[in-house]
């Protein structure tokens, strides 16, 4: 179905479609598979309108942590103790989110070793937030001409105040290729537009977007990166949290 993850140290690498990374698609199935590398947990995490097609091709996968994939839905945090060969789906409907089992459609309990994380402020409207901030980012930005992609990094370090940077391009069709900028601080090969200041009240609510995101340890992270990709209402959300 996908490729082995490289070992990260730890067996908590999985892999994830572009198209749940680059929010172009809510996750819908999470399976298990069988490895041997010792870094990796064998989920695999896609989305429901992933093609067979998409899935086998070369620019499909990206490695993250389950915490990373966690942040983006917290009902999935009860579920990453399962054993391989485990197929689940996402459901969404009027009752809320909830986990199912492929083959039976019955719904799936916690599972001992995954529970939740401590209740945080209101977990599960981490999506409203980032449509949101992404949204609030257009805005902030609006009257600026020429660009259509925006890279912000906001950094909390100790007791200092919050620092803010947005960096803002033109693609002009191009793909923007992020995963560099957001690994190793790699700017993308386009046409530079300018680095207008992040307007405090935006700074402010990224920062307060921040006690929503722990990871499956309880840390807040020290750096969040997004993108926003001004005319697709694209965007990408990354944190660091040490």
């Amino acid at each position: 179905m996908a490729p082995s993850a490289p070992p990260t140290g730890r067996a908590d690498a999985c892999l994830v479609t572009t198209s749940v990374l680059a929010r172009r698609a809510r996750i819908g199935r999470l399976v298990r598979q069988a490895t041997h590398d010792p870094g990796d947990s064998g989920w695999r995490v896609l989305a429901h309108t992933d093609s067979e097609a998409f899935i086998n091709s070369r620019d499909c996968w990206r490695i993250v942590t389950i915490d990373d994939v966690a942040a983006m839905e917290p009902v999935l945090s009860t579920v990453w103790q399962m054993p391989v060969g485990t197929d689940l789906q996402v459901v969404r409907d009027e009752h809320g989110v909830r986990i199912v089992d492929t083959a039976s459609g019955q719904s799936v309990s916690p599972v001992s070793g995954g529970a939740p994380r401590a209740p945080g402020p209101v977990p599960h409207d981490i999506g409203k937030r980032e449509d949101a901030i992404a949204s609030e980012t257009c805005t902030a930005f609006g009257r600026i001409a020429g660009w259509d992609l925006a890279l912000v990094t906001a950094t909390i370090s100790g007791t200092s105040a919050p620092t803010g940077r947005c960096l803002l391009y033109a693609t002009r069709g191009a793909d923007p290729a992020l995963e560099p900028w957001l690994d190793t601080d790699a700017l993308p090969p386009l046409p530079f537009v300018g680095d207008p200041p992040l307007p405090p009240r935006l700074l402010a609510d990224i920062v307060a977007h921040r006690v929503a995101m722990p990871d499956g340890h309880g840390n807040l992270w020290t750096t969040m990166r997004y993108a926003v990709q001004r005319e697709e209402q694209f965007y990408y959300f990354a944190c660091r949290y040490r």
